[in-house]
């Protein structure tokens, strides 16, 4: 069942809620990402993935999870490596 809500306790949760993103040009999915080249006008080398929900029902206390948190891990040790190389 899992780990009990962070702030009551309750094991009401609902698990893996979407999140929606309601911007201009979104596909209406929220993301996190993480650019291996930020300061590039174009081909920032961008990693996202999905953010996904944990509600607890009893107080509302909401967590957001990386669905595939792994994808951002692979562009952030890219950058730790490009600056060691430096």
């Amino acid at each position: 069942m899992g780990e009990p809500c962070a702030k009551c306790g309750s094991r009401r949760l609902i698990p893996d809620a979407d999140v929606l993103d309601q911007g201009q040009y979104s596909d209406g999915t929220l993301k996190a990402k993480y650019d291996r080249h930020p300061s590039a006008w174009i081909y920032k080398g961008r990693a996202m993935t999905k953010l996904l929900a944990r509600i607890c029902v009893q107080c509302g206390y909401t967590e957001l999870y990386a669905e595939h948190p792994e994808v951002l891990d692979e562009a952030y040790r890219d950058v730790l490596d490009q600056e060691d190389k430096e």
